[in-house]
């Protein structure tokens, strides 16, 4: 409901935009009442969820994330690894530890509609910064990877063991 505010702002500046909402549930009737109520019908679609979601990713210029709490965001992780760069609420628990802000994607308030809308605009004015955040969003996305998570856990576990002297 938040991102479709945030598009009602976004819609007039940038008609030729479009934002595509990918999922279903319960609040998918209401979600679609608003963009009706907004006329946005032509640049806010809501899509079914899909089986493949990196395609879409791959298709996009700009990842948003408007959770109002999210654990680890694996959607933000998905979409840097696709080069597509991510604005996101710095809602609790997640996306500060994911986005560095300015350098691979954009934090915004938490639940400032208006700063949201400011953000994903200055994203769609600077292609060049766009593609620039992308690039860098696949490079430091990389420190998720499982073989480097694994490596952070080996390298606690062994600093916690304690030697056993066999001579006591």
């Amino acid at each position: 409901d938040l991102l479709i505010e945030a598009w009602s702002i976004i819609s007039k500046k940038y008609p030729t935009w479009t934002l595509r909402i990918y999922g279903d549930g319960v609040l998918r009737d209401s979600f679609q009442q608003r963009i009706d109520e907004l006329a946005m019908t032509d640049s806010c679609i809501l899509e079914h969820t899909v089986s493949n979601i990196v395609d879409k990713y791959c298709e996009s210029s700009i990842f948003v994330l408007s959770s109002r709490f999210e654990g680890f965001g694996m959607v933000i992780t998905e979409a840097m690894a696709c080069g597509v760069p991510p604005v996101s609420f710095d809602c609790p628990c997640g996306p500060k530890d994911i986005i560095d802000d300015g350098k691979d994607g954009l934090l915004v308030e938490d639940g400032n509609i208006e700063q949201l809308a400011e953000k994903i605009s200055y994203l769609i004015e600077n292609e060049d910064i766009r593609k620039k955040m992308g690039q860098q969003a696949r490079m430091d996305v990389q420190r998720f990877r499982i073989e480097n998570i694994a490596e952070q856990w080996k390298q606690l576990f062994e600093s916690l063991i304690i030697p056993v002297n066999e001579n006591k």
